[in-house]
């Protein structure tokens, strides 16, 4: 065996290979492997003859590998040999590719290294190298002796000792474990049982000290069946190391540039994984991201481009259905959905968006329910969105009215987060998941069937629902694996500069040209620069021949554009447009399929959506056509404490709930008693899930969306940022042009159509009609309004929130959440005392509209007294009382402010959502706090301090008139504390008062 030759082929150093590798052959293999005194052995102190039977394709030779026992820095007396000819397994299934001494405890494989590669790895670290760690009697020299003295040194841990040959040739510090699980040990008894926690082998634990870094480089599989074997591994290991005061990170790339670490480098070049090194993921993040995971094992496992005839067991309850998009998933749901009619079942088709619902009851033959749902008759269908699953909706949905039928979840993943996360589903989210349980108890636990679909469906959505049907079942699950062919995946690429100018710039030549492109868009709003309406006018100046549609909220519900009730022709429609802008209003749900129409699908992504929404707005053009896009690298949306671990996410919200009830028991709200804060765990526990992998996606947005990308099959190619300015290839129009003889850059034009939208809606919005309180309510249970409509509304509430002239500066800072930081300035100085009023009676609405229960995570985000307390806690009241002080970071009061803040930054993100660095300096924190009420603090000098410079600050006034509001405010507080916060607001005209107490005890925040 040329073992010489598969070492090096694997990118391993030759005199690494030979410091560790020795060819073995004949009896020699036995005297390596078979040293275990517990082997069956006759009198004579001989091997037992079945045992010798068992090995005795060694003697045809092979080659063995054994590094250092870390325990004592000595020759270690395991390792694994490598046969010629290998055995096969008792089941005769697979070969056993490697031996390893049996009867034996497995260890490490830690090789000798070169002086060369050690100096190698010194540099690339930066750690010297004293004569005192050089050992030259010792096999290694000393190296892992240093490595372990050396904590800030990361490690790579992976599997087999060639990919950690591999890996330390390029300069990486490596050790390999003989099997994925080896790496700890879980104590059993005589029978199997375990016994105890899992623990990790000693040989590891001499690595585990001060927080040193590891990588865990395992294997890119594609078999589904390794994946799960390999996560488990992954997750049990990592959380060891994590438990010992490790930092551990995990290591992934492309499985199509290679399945392990040393075929990526031998095939691709040591680039490719110190790029895949650089961007490694976290193991919170890791945890979190498996939370997307599908490991129920499939009744039915496909690999079809499409979903064909698939005959499911009429025994079977639930079906959970996970095929790619464009498989034909719809379409098989239309032949289960007139199957269960002709048998006189009724169907309830659920969605999460208005748009979906209807392509959805359109493909079906089924109505779309806008008003109320007499109870149903056998033989009809329905379909609603889960918003109005409750009885107090406009369709006065009864979930006990509903059994034995066929319960239909499209994009199962989004409806369900939908319910559990969305504003819109806030006021009456208690219910709606009481109803959501109601139905799953009923047709789960009756004769009926639940279809849950989506290209991306996991164990968590699976999981939920079967918790709360609350009977024992096992889901039927239908798993197709297809994957595009190299000649059907998609082209993508991806543009790497921090804006999107490139890409637009690029999309205007590609207009130019004559190409006919579908453009996904994060937004709509006009206060967005890259938004539907910004991007909408801009093409129109640039290109005023073609034709444009708009696809958002807006354009399908305004009954004067031509997207309205475009879902019954939707691609008849788009054939008479040269350029379509698409918001998330149709991420999900439709289907594209016109051919040689679009050339081209583009994309702006600016982190608001989800990673799994941005994929899926990405499939609605079923075409394999170039896919171009711009992806920011971080979102901005978060959920809680934008915490990534479940644990810490839940603990968190639970401690905020207590607090928020103990200062609420200040109150003579009569009804906390019976506050029931344990409703529904299981959508607690859901929510928790969900919520932890949508801020991993958003903590690394872009890298989570490409990844997906890859996952399914797609060839990502990406786009460097361009450092010469390209010419101009098409000329601004008058309206946009400068007095500069030079065109505008694009982002300017861009900034310039913005704010001309933008201060034309504020003048439309000014010069509304004024609605009357009855016109008001009137105009707001229309389902459908015109852009004259929304804009009357909108001057009603600025009117009835502020209690002042509606101008465009008022409509530019209410956009800019100056309500938000008014309110909390208002609680935190003269409407002081009626805070406790105003949360209690947001509780008492939550509990009325919840039937005594409350949901906590919408419990905490509407209850204002924890952050109020924490700010007056910091001394905030103290410092805008005294505007002309001088503040320094030398400060005494400020370095406490700063040490009791620091010391409690994890309660400081989860109540006021500020998040502190370790170091945050005592300015720096104020100004975070100020900034929550739109205050800031101004350098009004530098002076000399110790002989060192030190700035002064002073608060600075907006000088907005916000006195004026407040005083708006208080003059009404007294007769309806609270009402101005809309978003929890009763529909009543006339709500009762509720009565307070003004006196208050402050609370300890950080005692709870």
């Amino acid at each position: 065996m040329d073992y010489l030759t598969e070492w090096t082929k694997s990118g391993v150093d030759a005199e690494l290979t030979q410091l560790n590798v020795i060819p073995l052959d004949g009896y020699r293999p036995l005297d390596y492997l078979l040293y275990a005194d517990t082997l069956p052995r006759l009198n004579t102190g001989r091997l037992s003859q079945p045992i010798l039977n068992r090995y005795q394709h060694l003697y045809d030779g092979g080659w063995w590998c054994s590094g250092i026992d870390i325990l004592t820095g000595n020759p270690d007396l395991w390792g694994c040999f490598k046969p010629v000819k290998p055995r096969l397994t008792s089941d005769e299934r697979k070969y056993i590719k490697y031996e390893h001494p049996p009867h034996t405890p497995t260890g490490i494989f830690a090789l000798r290294i070169t002086q060369k590669i050690w100096e190698r790895i010194s540099k690339k670290y930066s750690i010297k190298i004293q004569p005192s760690d050089i050992q030259p009697h010792q096999p290694d020299l000393g190296f892992w002796r240093w490595v372990i003295q050396h904590p800030e040194l990361p490690l790579c841990i992976t599997e087999g000792a060639k990919k950690a040959g591999a890996l330390l040739t390029a300069g990486y510090i490596a050790i390999a474990l003989p099997g994925i699980h080896s790496g700890y040990r879980v104590p059993r008894d005589q029978y199997g049982n375990k016994i105890a926690k899992p623990f990790l082998i000693e040989q590891l634990q001499q690595f585990t000290y001060q927080n040193r870094k590891i990588y865990m480089v395992f294997d890119q599989d594609t078999k589904p069946q390794t994946i799960k074997a390999v996560n488990l591994a992954i997750y049990q290991t990592g959380s060891l190391l994590n438990q010992a005061g490790c930092s551990v990170y995990i290591v992934n790339w492309n499985p199509k540039l290679g399945k392990g670490v040393d075929d990526l480098i031998s095939a691709q070049g040591q680039n490719e994984f110190d790029q895949a090194y650089q961007a490694a993921t976290s193991l919170e993040n890791w945890k979190a991201f498996s939370y997307h995971r599908l490991n129920y094992l499939a009744d039915i496992n496909l690999n079809t481009r499409y979903l064909s005839s698939i005959k499911i067991p009429k025994t079977a309850k639930l079906i959970a259905i996970k095929s790619p998009k464009g498989s034909g998933k719809t379409k098989r749901l239309e032949t289960l959905v007139q199957e269960a009619i002709k048998r006189g079942q009724w169907v309830l088709v659920i969605g999460h968006r208005v748009r979906l619902v209807e392509a959805l009851c359109q493909r079906f033959g089924l109505q779309y329910m806008k008003s109320p749902i007499i109870s149903p008759d056998s033989g009809l269908g329905y379909g609603l969105c889960i918003d109005s699953l409750h009885p107090n909706s406009s369709v006065q949905f009864e979930a006990k009215n509903w059994s034995n039928g066929l319960v239909i979840l499209d994009e199962v993943e989004q409806v369900l987060w939908h319910g559990l996360n969305s504003e819109t589903c806030q006021n009456h989210r208690v219910s709606i998941l009481k109803s959501l349980k109601t139905l799953m108890q009923n047709v789960l636990g009756g004769k009926g069937q639940v279809v849950a679909c989506d290209a991306d469906l996991s164990d968590t959505s699976i999981d939920y629902l079967t918790a709360l049907s609350g009977v024992h079942l096992q889901p039927f699950i239908i798993q197709n694996d297809w994957q595009p062919s190299p000649d059907e995946a998609w082209k993508v690429y991806n543009y790497l500069g921090k804006t999107p100018d490139q890409l637009v710039k690029d999309l205007e030549q590609h207009i130019a040209e004559g190409g006919k492109p579908f453009v996904c868009l994060s937004a709509q709003k006009l206060t967005s620069q890259w938004g539907t309406r910004t991007l909408e006018t801009y093409l129109k100046t640039q290109f005023p021949d073609c034709s444009i549609l708009r696809i958002d909220s807006e354009s399908l519900a305004d009954p004067n554009h031509a997207a309205y009730g475009s879902m019954t022709n939707f691609n008849h429609l788009l054939k008479s447009y040269d350029i379509v802008l698409a918001s998330p209003a149709i991420e999900t749900g439709v289907s594209i399929e016109i051919q040689d129409h679009f050339t081209s699908v583009w994309g702006i992504f600016q982190g608001i959506q989800s990673e799994n929404s941005v994929r899926q707005a990405l499939g609605r053009i079923r075409g394999n056509i170039p896919r171009l896009i711009w992806i920011a690298n971080r979102g901005f949306n978060q959920v809680g404490n934008g915490s990534t671990s479940m644990s810490c996410l839940l603990s968190s919200g639970q401690r905020l709930t207590r607090l928020n009830i103990r200062l609420l028991q200040q109150s003579d709200f009569e009804g906390l008693d019976d506050l029931e804060i344990g409703f529904q765990a299981e959508s607690l526990l859901c929510w928790a899930k969900m919520a932890v992998r949508f801020n991993a996606g958003m903590e690394n947005y872009r890298t989570t969306i490409l990844s997906g990308l890859i996952t399914e099959g797609h060839e990502i190619i990406e786009i460097p940022e361009a450092k010469k300015k390209p010419k101009n290839a098409i000329k601004s129009t008058e309206i946009l042009k400068t007095k500069s003889s030079e065109r505008p850059s694009l982002n300017e034009l861009i900034l310039a159509v913005k704010n001309q939208n933008y201060h034309a809606e504020c003048l439309a919005v000014i010069n509304s009609p004024n609605l009357s309180d009855c016109q008001y309510y009137y105009l707001q249970k229309q389902l459908v309004k015109t852009p004259e409509e929304r804009r009357a509304i909108r001057k009603y509430e600025l009117k009835l929130r502020y209690g002042v002239t509606v101008t465009s500066d008022l409509i530019t800072k209410d956009d800019q959440g100056w309500y938000q930081q008014l309110r909390i300035h208002y609680f935190l100085t003269v409407g002081r005392p009626y805070l406790m009023g105003r949360d209690a009676l947001i509780a008492r609405r939550l509990m009325e509209q919840g039937q005594g229960h409350i949901f906590a995570p919408d419990f905490n985000r509407y209850q204002l007294g924890s952050m109020i307390g924490l700010m007056e806690l910091l001394g905030i009241p103290a410092l805008l009382k005294n505007p002309e002080r001088d503040l320094k970071n030398t400060d005494h009061d400020l370095q406490t402010v700063a040490e009791i803040a620091l010391k409690d930054r994890n309660a400081i993100k989860t109540i006021t959502g500020i998040g502190l660095a370790k170091n945050s300096s005592s300015i720096t924190i104020l100004q975070r706090f100020l900034d929550k009420i739109g205050y800031r603090l101004t350098c009004v000098r530098v002076q000399r301090q110790e002989k060192k410079r030190v700035r002064v600050y002073r608060v600075l006034d907006p000088q907005d008139h916000r006195d004026q509001i407040f005083q708006y405010w208080l003059q009404l507080e007294g007769q309806y504390p609270g009402q101005f916060d809309t978003r929890v607001a009763e529909n009543s005209l006339n709500p009762t008062p509720f009565k307070f107490t003004p006196n208050y005890i402050q609370l300890s925040l950080f005692n709870s």
